[in-house]
């Protein structure tokens, strides 16, 4: 294996743990804001911290927007 693939298979590694670490602290931080607010939350991908209002699901950055 060329010198070059090795090193490219290594950075796509490194990108993949990178970006599998942020999704977890996204989660965490989601569960952190409903143990805080006592409010029930949920993650979604692309959107990211969801909170239920009013039986509803509301992005979490709309809900500062809203109170």
């Amino acid at each position: 294996m060329k010198y070059a693939t090795k090193v490219l298979l290594i950075l796509l590694a490194l990108i993949l743990g990178g970006m599998l670490l942020s999704s977890l602290a996204s989660r965490a931080t989601c569960s952190y804001y409903g143990f805080q607010t006592d409010r029930e939350t949920r993650y979604a991908a692309f959107v990211g911290c969801m909170v239920k209002l009013d039986g509803e699901w509301f992005p979490r950055t709309e809900i500062r927007v809203m109170q």
